[in-house]
């Protein structure tokens, strides 16, 4: 948690308005970014982590459609969690080698960034009220198919506007008073040319 968050405020000096950043996102693959984290150990009630575990609280912010919203995740040092770990330090690129001891850098691990599927909690507060809240429900590897498919941008809707048809031509009926046939050209006759010489008459003899 950042120390600025518990400065107090006093009576008279005011405040500065601030809306309520607290968001459920739909369940799904999401962006997160490591803000904080603190080593705790636990001390509960719990049947399933003993008294005395050392765990990290893991804080995360995820943006999603709807805005961001912070997740809190314990990761114990168990043994029989050591697969969570292994999976929570794969997503932030850590790389841990299974089979082989890790040794993984604290440190390091404010302002990591990584994927992981969200599902949605359901549960009451103290007074009986019904709540719901994010959790990261797995860790996801950098290369996860699931990370890709949710990074494509959904295909935009594309309306095909139709094509105008071409109008036919209307030709206007031809009768047969309109047709007439071209007139056929006569052969030029020509004339046999009689030739007058002098002194002779045709038809004297």
């Amino acid at each position: 948690m950042n120390p600025e968050e518990n400065e107090f405020l006093t009576w008279d000096s005011g405040f500065t308005a601030e809306e309520s950043e607290f968001v459920v996102l739909d369940p799904g693959v999401c962006k997160f970014t490591v803000k904080n984290f603190e080593r705790k150990i636990y001390d509960g009630k719990s049947d399933k982590i003993p008294n005395g575990t050392p765990y990290a609280e893991i804080e995360m912010e995820f943006v999603g459609t709807k805005g961001k919203t912070s997740v809190k995740e314990r990761l114990y040092l168990l043994k029989r969690m050591q697969w969570k770990l292994t999976e929570f330090f794969t997503a932030i690129g850590q790389n841990p080698v299974i089979g082989q001891t890790f040794m993984p850098n604290w440190n390091a691990i404010i302002g990591s960034f990584g994927y992981a599927e969200l599902e949605v909690n359901h549960y009451q507060d103290n007074n009986g009220n019904d709540r719901s809240n994010n959790r990261a429900k797995k860790f996801l590897k950098p290369d996860a198919p699931e990370i890709a498919s949710a990074q494509q941008p959904a295909p935009a809707q594309t309306t095909v506007q139709p094509q105008p048809q071409p109008q036919p031509v209307q030709q206007a009926p031809v009768t047969p008073q309109q047709v007439q046939p071209a007139p056929a050209q006569q052969p030029q006759q020509t004339q046999p040319q009689q030739t007058t010489q002098a002194g002779f008459t045709p038809g004297a003899f």
